[in-house]
């Protein structure tokens, strides 16, 4: 007997395990099919031919992360996640199978409940504000990743970088349950970044100012570590409420969330409350009505964490003196200030000259301004599903996805940023407003040994988004930098604001067909118009396509008792990318100012013939299952292609087009690669259950077209660091091939592109060729040019992956996962600004400079020359002396719990009670010499927040 489950909403749902279904005087145990989430609706996991792969919200349950995508890193192949920074709102990059655009969006489309939302940072304050943190983890029953071209085909024009669906919790019949979780969190940096102390520092420095005939140090009363002033020990709190139940013919589950969070860096903080209300009512035998409302507000701390902002708290930190103090009692603020005429810095102390730059006091900084960020969330859908027949359901579906934030940032007048506007305030507000309407018409029937099912999709969607902002400078008070901007209280007056909107209007169909449950075939296509596109390109198709054949259910394989399952599966797809921008094929003007006349200018060159961005995936896949599937595996090779990217194709300047380029659709690129999964119940009873799991992905990514073939290098917070070729990986890393140090005189020395070697000369900042068989010979005057630059690795991993295993012994559970990746490389520039030659702290590194002929150092570190570190580490280039391989191992996620005797709790009515405590990003192994390679952002290490340790201890009651 088969047990058939209808589900009206888009999402997923696991069934699992052995039901008991009792069939007149007899009781027999029956499976029940596992069925999984696809667009616009759901499969049985038996007849899935395309590849996805599914997250249980019970795997990610007790992890501490503030956004659910987070939690993904590890638990599926073909899904890196990269959380480059340890601020609390900044959005993580998911790339699912690589990146699959040069120059527009890499996002992931992320449907929740079927409603297609806002990601990334949704910006309009004056933090990091990811939009995916609005949406609380613990309300998520599974994630399901669509990967290939026939899982993402169905949602056409946003499927490039992927689909990722999310299902959230619903309510079940029978009886009315509460569940209560709490967990308190200390989290703390992984690591810190190894600077000079005092001792040290006076003999580096005045070694850079003997160099340059002066001295710079001198005072050793104090041995500070300003990096402790900026980073602390942070606390997070979450609470979590649900109730679910039954009640008639409908079921309900609400939700009531709150998370209070500190980050590893001063003021950084954020604090959300959320509510969720699903619920689905059989009105008649036909109709169903289904509601899933979440409202959420999440407010943010942040600060200037600017890459090479003078305020920047890392930036700062890192550089300030450590033979000063940080406070300072004789003061009117209390801190090692310096203030005088348009100067304010902070003290110098005992030192001779000041600290380079005029850097702040950082302490004060980050203690006195402010930059906060306030979201209101709502997204919302009411659906109604009509039964016409057994075989045939429509549903409409109107959904609405609405964030507001308001922003304020405040610079103090008396030091910092703010000092020489005598103050600085700013409110902004942003509104991000989207309809979604689907109407969906889905045809289920079973002929014989045949079965069929057409789902056809109308979907509607209309996007706003509007936003001002009013700041100013030269306050009155501070008082109003607590308030808000108060007319009156500031000289200078600045306002503005936008407006944007874009629609999408799409037919979809889909058919599924399997025969005898041995053979499958799926076909879909969509057509999109989107109004982001000129009149002749604005409607597009994407076709899908996969085939599977489970060879296990053949008659010849009823023998073969090792071998359950064994599943072939080929797919093909084209899919498009939609996050090109609002208005990208029109020529557009916008306000410019001329002295004090206001008037228009051309802003944009336009395209009438621009087109959709395609992306072509295909895929070849196996699944096996062996000793009646307690050891499962799954292989995929794939192939996405991407053409028709979008470039800018320069033109001349005497044609007066804004930026001397043009938008074209010329580009093209592929990511090719392997996928394997693999998960083993090596032990099962009733005392003992052990199991462990894991997943590889390796990767290749190659750029086959640009304009005209020619090279495209890009920079990045100053640093020209990157090179678009043909026939490399994108972005690759590209500057110069760095030899080592001249051990006779301490230059530092590269090789040419002809392979020859250069000096550079710190004495006169020239450059000389160099014979290592002649160290003390300056050699004739040569150069190191553009020509000569190189490329220094590739930024992207070619491969990744993670390996879990849970143990259950009674109540006791116990689970481990470790994550890895590498083959990338990073350009490590803190690293090298730690190297500075001028009056700011180092890294230990340096320690190891050469000193003399007969005391060269470690063979890498030049000499010490003030004032000329540009020359000896040639800053905004990049060198392969800073270029290091971002592979690491990591311990990330250890979870020991313990499960309360039911019989004990029975007394009290309730039904669980477990603790339980976690440590997130336990260990790491790692030859990087940062603080942790995944602080990488598109290749480049720079001044960012420390990633952080987490240990969280938890309690889970259900009554």
């Amino acid at each position: 007997m088969n047990v058939k489950l209808r589900i009206l909403t888009a999402g997923v749902l696991f069934f699992t395990g052995q039901a008991l279904v009792a069939q007149q005087d007899s009781t027999k145990t029956q499976n029940i099919e596992e069925v999984v989430v696809v667009g616009y609706g759901t499969q049985k996991k038996a007849d899935v031919t395309s590849s996805i792969t599914t997250v249980k919200g019970s795997d990610i349950a007790n992890l501490n992360t503030p956004t659910f995508e987070a939690q993904l890193a590890g638990r599926a192949s073909g899904v890196q996640v990269v959380s480059s920074s340890g601020d609390i709102g900044r959005a993580p990059t998911v790339r699912i199978r690589g990146v699959n655009t040069i120059s527009s969006g890499t996002s992931p489309l992320y449907v929740v409940d079927g409603v297609p939302i806002f990601a990334g940072n949704t910006g309009g304050g004056n933090t990091y504000t990811n939009a995916l943190a609005d949406i609380n983890p613990a309300d998520i029953e599974s994630m399901t990743v669509l990967k290939d071209g026939a899982a993402t085909a169905i949602y056409g024009s946003r499927a490039a970088n992927g689909v990722v669906l999310i299902t959230t919790k619903k309510g079940k019949n029978g009886k009315f349950t509460v569940s209560y979780n709490n967990m308190f969190s200390v989290a703390s940096v992984v690591k810190k970044l190894d600077l000079l102390e005092t001792p040290d520092f006076l003999t580096i420095s005045n070694e850079k100012a003997k160099a340059a005939g002066t001295v710079w140090a001198k005072g050793s009363d104090y041995n500070t570590d300003w990096q402790k002033a900026v980073l602390r020990t942070g606390t997070q709190t979450d609470h979590f409420l649900s109730m679910t139940g039954g009640l008639g013919k409908g079921n309900y589950y609400a939700s009531l969330g709150y998370t209070k969070q500190e980050g590893v860096i001063i003021p950084n903080a954020m604090e959300r409350i959320s509510l969720r209300m699903n619920a689905d009512q059989k009105v008649t035998d036909w109709f169903k009505l289904s509601t899933n409302f979440a409202y959420s507000e999440t407010s943010y701390k942040g600060l200037n964490n600017g890459y090479n902002s003078i305020s920047g708290a890392m930036f700062s930190a890192v550089r300030q003196l450590p033979n000063t103090p940080i406070y300072d009692a004789k003061k009117p603020t209390g801190y090692n200030i310096y203030t005088q005429g348009t100067v304010s810095r902070v003290g110098q102390w005992d030192n001779l000259i000041p600290i380079t730059s005029d850097l702040t006091n950082i302490a004060y900084v980050v203690n006195n301004n402010k930059y906060t960020s306030d979201l209101s969330r709502f997204i919302g859908s009411i659906a109604g599903d009509v039964k016409i027949t057994d075989w045939l359901d429509y549903k409409l579906q109107v959904s609405k996805d609405r964030s507001v934030t308001t922003g304020f940032l405040y610079w103090n007048r008396v030091h910092g940023d703010g000092f020489s506007r005598g103050g600085y305030i700013d409110n902004n507000y942003l509104n991000l407003d989207r309809w979604n309407i689907q109407n969906i018409l889905n045809f289920n029937k079973t002929f014989g040994s045949h079965n069929l099912n057409v789902v056809l999709v109308n979907e509607y969607q209309k996007q706003k988004t509007n936003s001002f902002f009013a700041d100013g400078q030269g306050l009155s008070s501070d008082f109003f930098g607590d308030v808000g901007v108060i007319s009156g209280s500031y000289a200078t007056q600045y306002s503005g604001g936008g407006a944007t909107e874009n629609g999408l209007i799409s037919y979809a169909a889909r058919l599924s067909y399997s025969f005898a449950n041995k053979y499958f075939v799926q076909g879909t296509i969509r057509r999109d118009g989107l109004s982001s596109l000129p009149t002749a390109n604005k409607w597009g198709n994407f076709p899908g396509v996969s085939l599977g054949w489970t060879v296990s259910n053949e008659g010849f394989m009823k023998d073969l008792n090792t071998l359950s399952e064994l599943k072939l599966r080929a797919s093909y797809g084209k899919v498009g990318n939609t996050d090109i921008g609002n208005y990208p094929y029109l020529g557009l003007y916008n306000s410019f100012k001329y002295a004090d006349y206001n008037g228009i200018g051309y802003s944009q060159a336009g395209n009438d013939q621009l087109k959709w961005e395609t992306n072509t995936k295909k895929n070849l896949g196996a699944d096996f299952g062996l000793l009646k599937n307690r050891i499962t595996f799954s292989a995929d090779y794939f192939v996405n292609e991407n053409d028709g990217l979008i470039l800018a194709v320069p033109l001349s300047p005497s044609l007066g087009v804004p930026g001397n380029s043009v938008n074209k659709n010329i580009g093209s690129m592929e990511n090719r690669g392997f996928e394997f999964s693999a998960n083993a119940d090596i032990l099962k009873n009733e005392n003992l259950k052990w199991s462990i799991g894991g997943n590889l992905t390796l990767m290749n990514n190659k750029v086959t077209g640009l304009v005209d073939g020619k090279d495209i290098i890009q920079s990045q917070n100053g640093e020209t660091a990157y090179l678009i070729r043909e026939g490399e990986s994108l972005r690759s890393l590209y500057g110069y091939k760095y030899w080592g140090v001249n051990a006779a005189n301490g230059n530092p020395v590269y090789y040419k592109a002809d392979g020859s070697l250069v000096q550079a000369n710190i004495a006169n900042q020239g450059y000389y060729l160099f014979d290592p068989t002649n160290p003390g010979n300056l050699g004739a005057a040569s150069s190191l040019t553009n020509d000569d630059r190189q490329i220094l690795g590739n930024t992207l991993p070619t491969y990744f992956g993670s390996v879990n295993t849970a143990l259950q012994y009674k109540r006791f559970d116990f689970s481990v996962m470790a994550r890895f990746s590498g083959g990338n490389n990073i350009f490590n520039v803190t690293r090298r600004e730690l190297l500075n030659q001028d009056f700011y702290n180092n890294g230990s590194e340096i320690l190891g400079r050469w000193q003399s002929a007969s005391n060269p150092g470690d063979g890498w570190t030049p000499k010490l020359h003030g004032g000329r570190g540009n020359f000896i580490n040639l800053n905004g280039q990049a060198t392969s002396r800073f270029v290091e391989k971002g592979d690491f191992v990591k311990i990330d996620n250890i979870t020991l719990g313990y499960s309360l005797d039911p019989a004990m709790l029975s007394s009290i009515n309730l039904t669980k009670f477990r603790i339980y405590g976690v440590v997130q990003n336990a260990i790491m192994f790692t030859n990087y010499k940062g603080i942790d390679p995944e602080m990488e952002n598109l290749g480049m290490d720079y001044n960012a927040v420390p990633r952080q340790r987490t240990i969280s201890f938890g309690i889970n009651a259900t009554f």
